[in-house]
């Protein structure tokens, strides 16, 4: 196979992109869509905030595309600044305080009956009921604080260390620590009570 046939590395769109050729980055933009909204996906429900997000990583990634390292991963570099926007679209809106029982919906509501076996908030997405799970786990994580909410979702759902999450958003390891702690805290504190008054009126 010819050199002219091959696809171009992501080193070569770079370095194409960085002398000039912008439709180089379209490429890389291309390539990586996807990638950057299922990051997107993974933290908002909403299509117009998901492509928010990802117009603004593509920006800032086109912005700072001369801090991004030979040979290292580019899909992961773009992968950080995906997750970087997302935590700055979390903590522009605004948080949802306690929300009462009245306002869950029907499936809702039946899932939080099931859930009086003791489930807990891990164990929310894995329910037979899952849209209806989701959408609980939606509402209580909306109680979060941004950084408690990214450092939380970043480390029980995605898998990342302290360390890595820690590298992503420039916090120590200590304060990523403390975030999930204190979000994992709160969540459980808050289904138990939900639970508790669920309880109480059956």
């Amino acid at each position: 196979m010819s050199s002219e046939s091959q696809e171009p590395t992501d080193e070569d769109l770079v370095e194409r992109t960085l002398a000039g050729e912008t439709a180089a980055f379209d490429t890389l933009a291309r390539r990586y869509g996807r990638r950057v909204m299922i990051v997107a996906s993974s933290f908002f429900r909403q299509m117009e905030t998901r492509e928010d997000v990802a117009q603004e990583t593509f920006l800032k990634a086109f912005q700072s595309l001369h801090t991004y390292r030979r040979g290292a991963s580019f899909e992961r570099w773009l992968t950080r600044i995906a997750i970087n926007a997302a935590y700055d679209q979390l903590r522009r809106q605004k948080r949802r305080g306690e929300f009462m029982l009245s306002e869950l919906t029907e499936d809702e509501s039946t899932w939080l009956d099931e859930a009086l076996a003791g489930k807990s908030i891990e164990q929310f997405r894995g329910s037979e009921r899952q849209e209806a799970a989701r959408a609980l786990t939606d509402r209580l994580l909306d109680m979060l604080g941004a950084e408690d909410r990214m450092a939380m979702l970043l480390m029980d759902r995605d898998g990342y260390t302290a360390a890595e999450i820690g590298m992503m958003l420039g916090w120590s390891r200590s304060k990523v620590k403390v975030r999930v702690f204190r979000a994992r805290r709160m969540l459980n504190n808050r289904l138990a009570r939900m639970l508790e008054s669920r309880s109480g009126r059956t």
